[in-house]
């Protein structure tokens, strides 16, 4: 015989603000203290949807009135298997209230990734999360010092003009000759006006160029006391920066080598089966790097990966714009 699977009907309820509510199991329920999503078993003849309405009511003590499906996913706990139908709750009458002793919070995505968060519902934070990203999700970390000389700002334009929408700015040495900051800076924001995120990797604490946010080495996230202000990502090499980067609410996480690079070839590469068992144990987006280009993007992705990042099949390719748009085409057909 197979498996008992617990159909749930699950509510992800956002605010104007964009905050999801939460809320904490209490001590006379399995797992108690974690945190998930309102919702409950789905009964015997019940649809998904009536079941939605009905649990939402008598735990919260609010009427749904427009509630679409979202995503149906399975998670094995040791007791048994649950199938989550989630649903994106948009509009509802009344306050959400704690009907059955239950903690409720309104929290911002990346701020839940804090909690101590039920395992199932760990991927689905990550799924909102990742909904914040630039579309499409591919990262270009931008190093003059990888690019030809005099060409790095030129093949940045030829990116964006080709469908690119984040940048990693890596600046780890004197810009180089050919390349003046004030021009740089202008660059920046002209590039932030047309809507493209930029995280800034830089040595100095607060360099005065105009980007959304600081990307951070592992070593430099291990020195943080506590979250940044400013939204922020990290690259990673295992599970206990990731683990780190989703207690302090990072944006998002690099996560290399997939594959093999020609940069690090002593470096042992992730492969697609590690890297999907580390990017599912945390609740924030992970953007895969290392060894890609068009044909492993598909790869990337099914092993869980939110985005990828590329450094040098961008700003090594004779055509920047064909191959920014060969990686968002992969990127789109996987």
């Amino acid at each position: 015989m197979g498996e008992t699977v617990l159909d749930v009907a699950t509510g992800i309820l956002q605010d104007g603000e964009g905050r999801i509510l939460l809320d904490c199991r209490p001590a006379d329920k399995p797992w108690p203290g974690y945190w998930e999503f309102p919702g409950g078993k789905i009964e015997a003849g019940e649809n998904p949807e009536a079941a939605l309405h009905r649990e939402l009511a008598e735990e919260l003590g609010i009427r749904v009135r427009s509630a679409t499906a979202w995503q149906v996913r399975e998670y094995a706990y040791p007791q048994r298997r649950v199938r989550l139908h989630l649903f994106k709750v948009s509009a509802w009458e009344g306050q959400a209230r704690g009907l059955e002793g239950q903690e409720l919070r309104w929290l911002m995505p990346a701020a839940a990734t804090a909690l101590s968060l039920l395992p199932a519902n760990r991927g689905i934070v990550a799924d909102l999360m990742a909904e914040s990203l630039p579309h499409p999700p591919l990262f270009l970390i931008a190093d003059p010092q990888r690019a030809p000389a005099g060409a790095f700002l030129e093949i940045l334009e030829q990116s964006l003009t080709a469908g690119l929408r984040a940048l990693i700015l890596r600046i780890k040495a004197p810009l180089p000759a050919g390349l003046q900051a004030d021009a740089l800076e202008r660059w920046l924001e002209g590039a932030r006006a047309r809507g493209v995120d930029v995280f800034l990797n830089h040595p100095e604490p607060q360099p005065h160029w105009p980007v959304l946010g600081r990307h951070y080495t592992e070593a430099q996230l291990a020195g943080c006391a506590e979250s940044p202000s400013l939204p922020f990502g990290v690259s990673c090499h295992g599970p206990e920066c990731l683990a780190r980067a989703e207690a302090l609410g990072a944006s998002y996480a690099l996560l290399s080598p997939l594959f093999p690079t020609a940069t690090h070839p002593d470096t042992p590469a992730l492969g697609v089966e590690h890297f999907a068992e580390l990017a599912g144990a945390v609740a924030l987006p992970v953007i895969a790097l290392g060894g890609l280009d068009a044909s492993r993007v598909g790869a990337a992705r099914r092993a869980g990966a939110k985005g990828v990042a590329v450094l040098s099949e961008i700003l090594s390719a004779s055509d920047p714009a064909a191959a920014t748009q060969a990686l968002i085409r992969a990127w789109s057909a996987a």
